[in-house]
Order: C-alpha cells, then structure tokens, then sequence
C-alpha cells in the first residue's frame, strides 16, 4: 500500500471514531470503522461493540450470576485487525471488573471463518477499570505490551441462521484457578445477543468452574 493511501486510510480511520451521528466527543460513542479490512470481520467488530447484560436470565435462574459487558474499539488507526477493550463485572460490584481483556478481530485460515485473538492486560488491572468509557480506550498502551492467552483464541463461522458461532480448540486454553488445568469457551452471537458458556477442567477432565447448564445470554442494551 502507497503512503497516500495508507495515510489516507489511517485519517478515515480516526475521522470516523471522532465525528459521530449525534455529535463529538461523547465518551461512549466510539465506533467501528467500516473501512477496515474483511466484511467478516468488520460484521463481527460491530456485534460485538456495546453495553451487555444478562440481567432477564439472572433474574429467571437463580444458577446465573447477573452480570454487565462492555466492549469497546480501541487503536482505530490500526491496520492489523479490529482492537476491542472488554470489561465484565457483577451487577451489584459495576465498579469492581472481575475480567479485563483485548481482543483482536482478524481473518480466519479460510474466506468464511474469523479468529478472536485473546490478550491479557498488563501491570494492576485496576488501573485500566472502566476505561470503556472513554472516548480513545486504552490508548496509554501498545498491542506489544499485551500478554496473549495461548490456546485461547476462538475461531468463529456463519451458520445457517446468520449466527456467528465458534469456540476454542480442546483441552489448548490452559487454566490455574479452582484447581483447573485447562478452560473451554463457546460462543454463539448476533447483532443483539451474545451466548457465552466458559467451563475449566482439572487434569482428569472434571468440571471445577463455570456454568453446567449452559451459556451465559447477554443482551446488547446499548451501542
């Protein structure tokens, strides 16, 4: 790609997080840059973009915690994918994030498939909580100073029913807490919805952690 062109695009790139539909420099107004590479990927970027909650199921099963997501774009002047800061907390300790993760959106090994790199933040999380509020999340750090979780990464593919729906790759996500010695993810997600099932096992393949009865539903309440 010539200069120009790769200047022109970074421009566009932040333009589009900058100039928005109701105005400038709301915290919470960042968006997916539709000029980025891959229709599937920029698709999944802008599912997964939003404020989630699984409060109906909570409310319904005593099983599932109440739980509140955030995801949020972040390095947009990036051309190495789709970057999301994302945050999950309980809904009675919102200030208290129990994960904090980057993920990076990229093509899959084939035309139909795309790949959720997995990261780890680093230093005292605490210090990152509730930066998806703002308006450039994130932009203190730099993709290097991520620690990616080996094994964890998730490749997702379109069903029949325009649902994105994939997982990680058995017994490879490896695990340290609850006695685990390894995690399963899954994941089912549209435009509105996210379902989530993350399980850890010990060494002889018993459950020590996560839902049994299946995923967590979160319902995309906001953009």
């Amino acid at each position: 790609m010539s200069t120009p062109a790769l200047f022109s695009r970074v421009l566009c790139s932040i333009c589009t997080l900058v100039c928005l539909s109701q105005g400038c420099g709301s915290e919470t107004s960042a968006r997916i840059d539709p000029s980025l590479p891959s229709m599937n990927c920029r698709e999944i970027g802008t599912a997964m973009t939003g404020n989630y909650s699984n409060e109906a199921q909570a409310k319904a099963d005593a099983k599932f915690d109440s739980i509140v997501m955030h995801m949020r774009p972040i390095w947009v002047d990036r051309i190495d994918g789709l970057w999301l800061y994302v945050e999950q907390s309980l809904s009675a300790t919102l200030d208290k994030p129990y994960r904090q993760r980057v993920y990076q959106i990229v093509d899959g090994n084939d035309a139909n498939s795309v790949e959720v790199r997995i990261y780890e933040l680093p230093g005292d999380l605490a210090q990152y909580a509730g930066a998806w509020k703002k308006d450039q999340p994130l932009r203190q750090l730099m993709p290097d100073l991520l620690v990616p979780r080996a094994g964890c990464n998730v490749t997702l593919r379109l069903d029949d029913s325009k649902a994105w729906i994939g997982s990680t790759e058995p017994n490879q996500c490896s695990a340290s807490s609850d006695g685990a010695s390894y995690s399963m993810s899954s994941v089912t997600m549209t435009q509105k919805e996210i379902q989530s099932w993350d399980r850890s096992y010990d060494s002889k393949g018993s459950q020590v952690s996560g839902s049994t009865t299946g995923p967590y539903i979160f319902i995309k309440t906001s953009r």
